[in-house]
């Protein structure tokens, strides 16, 4: 028999650390029945008993207002866990108990995990939780995710609980006036057949809540209790006790011996400085990128010489033709000029890693919230563009989290615009190419520019949507920690891997594709080639920027996936046998390249991109409309950086 247990908890708070230590590797991803929101489930084994796993959105309420409120909301109607581990947050528990007294209304045996109780021990908090165990009847566990405390304890808990959790009874002493509402609920509920297969006092305590906002309730059940009960004066009663209730617990349970500021404190305050703080996360971007050339580039190099040495020496043992050119030129060259940038790849993601690890790097979205409103955007779509650094998919995905409609369509259409890492492969060929002396610079550019373009457009398409909505923006920051060398190399590796894993993949057959049209139909002249066609179909629009029909036909061929650019130039620049970085040299001047690096940033979204902004706005027209829109944005992109670009290039 396997035990079902749910994680769930607010954001920030540790939840999904505690997840990855109790399960390891043995856990997969999907998305939730009918949503795109992603769904991570795990299993371990404790005391030769079997236990699954599932961690739930971070949320605060189960208001079900948001898509990830609704997921947890409905998860726990429909599919009932055995019992749920509720991750509160040592620092601010007082937060974290309305969403475990939620938990508990539904009847759903609990424990509660109080995480990060060392950073609340720095800070001069003492947490008793015998008083709150006591007080709720659930056990109670004091944690730390990052330093592995109380993990035992808490698998002990889990083992007491999967033996006893048909006797577990929560009882909630509401005042009278509640208490009598919820009989009546009880009593008028039973009449509909639709509701019998919930907990008739939940659905009342939810209806005191939320009304019929989150619920389908029967529209003569809601007029019956509308007319019978004063449902403002109910509702406020019940939010003033449980707040109430909540602050008696946190506040007979927490001692302060009154230490408040710590380094971390001291931080926050000097990184999110009102005057110095954009100054400072730009200084911290150079830095990033700096460092990533620096270390990276000799193994790169080495890398370089290593793929051209495996391909002479392959030559010398294929006396076939065609078979030579095309595990040489193609394979070896085309794969290989990807795989050489993986140095890179992975240096950038282990220091962005330590950004977004740290909690500084989601403190961008606070840092610009004043400077994104301008723009029709608030800090929480900030987030989305960041993430959109990494991939546009899962970057568009978030933006569910964006309450305001005209926002939110606005930051999908223009989130392509957001430099994904796809990219990074482009940049790092042209920039090594052409701008080495300049490289972090002209790497910070590129990212700052991306980041601008997409405000841009995101402003330009929220003059065409009609919505007034005006949500304000509210965010909780994930406070400042020192990275583990075991969290970054985990970050690092699930960033990377997918580079690896299109190597494999989509680019190794998209470079095959590119071998056989640039070696056929005349295997000795690749300027008839039919690769060379499609690049020359072309070359009337882009012959002014100094590309020809090879640079035309790598930028179709990127359509699919970027990296497949770095991987069909590897082949089409390879004829007369000298590196990549010199014929590219000899093919372009500066100015040429500089309009290709901002063509390649905002010109049509991959496949997967295309796909998902189809699926979250429902519609084949939005879709076609980025086709067309980033291409156009990013030729006139390319044109005015080639003119200006040339007079200082």
């Amino acid at each position: 028999m396997i035990n079902e247990i749910a994680i769930i908890g607010n954001p920030n708070v540790g939840k999904t650390s505690l997840f990855n230590i109790l399960t390891g590797t043995k856990q997969y991803v999907a998305n939730w029945p009918g949503v795109t929101v992603e769904k991570k489930v795990g299993s371990f084994k404790y005391n030769d008993k079997n236990f699954r796993l599932v961690d739930l959105p971070g949320i605060y309420t189960l208001s079900a207002q948001s898509e990830d409120e609704r997921v947890a909301r409905d998860y726990f109607l429909n599919e009932i866990p055995n019992f749920v581990i509720v991750v509160a947050d040592a620092l601010n528990l007082e937060r974290s108990m309305y969403l475990l007294i939620q938990i508990m209304e539904m009847e759903i045996p609990v424990i509660l995990a109080i995480n990060s109780i060392d950073e609340a021990e720095e800070k001069g908090k003492i947490i008793n939780p015998e008083i709150i165990s006591k007080t709720l009847n659930i056990p109670v566990i004091l944690t730390s995710a990052k330093n592995q405390i109380g993990i035992d304890k808490l698998l002990n808990e889990i083992i007491k609980l999967s033996n006893n959790t048909k006797n577990l009874k929560y009882f909630i002493k509401y005042p009278e006036e509640i208490n009598d509402f919820l009989d009546s609920f009880i009593s008028e509920s039973k009449k509909f057949d639709s509701l019998k297969n919930y907990n008739n006092k939940w659905l009342g305590i939810n209806f005191l809540e939320f009304e019929e906002k989150n619920f389908d309730y029967p529209e003569n059940l809601v007029k019956k209790l509308k007319s019978t009960h004063d449902m403002k004066d109910l509702k406020e009663l019940f939010f003033n006790w449980k707040f109430g209730f909540i602050r008696n617990i946190v506040d007979s349970s927490v001692i302060s011996k009154g230490r408040d500021w710590s380094l971390r404190d001291v931080l926050d305050h000097v990184l999110t400085h009102k005057v110095l703080r954009l100054l400072i996360y730009i200084i911290a971007l150079f830095m990033v990128f700096s460092l990533t050339f620096n270390i990276a580039s000799p193994l790169s190099d080495l890398l370089d010489i290593g793929f051209s040495s495996l391909g002479n020496w392959i030559s010398n043992f294929i006396k076939i033709p065609w078979l030579n050119s095309l595990i040489v030129d193609g394979i070896i060259a085309g794969v290989g000029g990807v795989l050489v940038f993986i140095p890179q790849i992975f240096v950038l993601f282990f220091f962005m890693g330590f950004l977004e690890e740290s909690g500084y790097l989601p403190r961008a979205a606070f840092l610009v919230d004043k400077i994104v409103r301008k723009f029709g955007l608030s800090g929480r779509s900030f987030m989305s563009i960041i993430l959109g650094f990494g991939c546009n998919v899962p970057a568009i995905m978030s933006t569910k989290t964006v309450s305001n409609k005209k926002e939110r369509m606005a930051l999908i259409l223009s989130i392509p615009f957001a430099s994904c890492s796809a990219r990074l492969p482009v940049y790092i060929l042209l920039i090594s190419a052409f701008f080495s002396k300049n490289s972090a610079t002209i790497m910070l550019i590129i990212y700052l520019s991306s980041i601008l373009l997409v405000l841009l457009s995101a402003k330009l398409i929220q003059k065409f949507i009609t919505q007034t909505e005006n949500i304000p923006f509210t965010i909780e920051l994930p406070r400042f920690r020192m990275p583990t060398i075991k969290n970054l190399l985990f970050y690092t590796w699930n960033k990377g891997k997918h580079f690896l894993e299109k190597a494999g993949g989509i680019i190794l057959i998209a470079t095959i594709l590119i071998w056989f049209l640039s070696y056929f139909p005349a295997s000795n002249n690749i300027n008839s080639s039919y690769a060379a066609q499609i690049g020359k179909f072309f070359e009337p629009i882009t012959s002014h920027l100094g590309w020809d029909w090879r640079v035309n036909t790598g930028l179709v061929f990127g359509v699919a996936a970027k990296e497949i650019v770095v991987s069909s130039y590897s082949t089409l620049f390879n004829a007369s046998g000298d590196s990549l970085i010199m014929n590219l040299r000899n093919s372009l001047s500066p100015a040429s390249a500089m309009a290709l690096i901002f063509f390649i940033l905002g010109y049509v979204p991959c496949f997967a991109t295309l796909g998902i902004i189809k699926s979250e706005t429902g519609s084949w027209k939005w879709t076609f409309f980025t086709f067309f829109y980033t291409t156009l944005i990013a030729y006139l992109l390319a044109n005015i950086v080639y003119y200006i670009g040339g007079m200082f290039l």
